[in-house]
């Protein structure tokens, strides 16, 4: 049974760890939930589904919805394109859009 210290965010505390030290190449979208491996020599990424060192499952993205609310409420199909980003709401620009909804 693992046993989970309060600070951690993450599902262990070395997912904690080195998602937070830039010379290690696995990174976190708050805003999408998603953790990334970072492929080298390349500006792909790979989306991580299970954690590379605990082995537990990975929360679910939210990306499908992130896009969906923003056409369906705020009417932003392409929120890439600049003036559609300026009229995306603050809450999107972190975990509050999702954490607020309950997904």
């Amino acid at each position: 049974m693992k046993k989970y210290k309060k600070n951690i965010i993450h599902c262990c505390h070395l997912m904690d760890t080195f998602t937070r030290d830039p010379r290690v190449g696995i990174s976190y979208s708050k805003v999408m939930r998603e953790y990334y491996i970072d492929l080298i020599d390349s500006p792909a990424k790979q989306c991580a589904v299970y954690c590379p060192f605990c082995g537990d499952k990975l929360p679910s993205s939210v990306r499908d919805q992130y896009f969906e609310i923003l056409e369906k409420e705020y009417q932003i199909d392409h929120p890439r394109y600049e003036e559609q980003a300026k009229r995306i709401p603050e809450e999107f620009k972190s975990d509050e859009w999702w954490k607020k909804r309950g997904l």
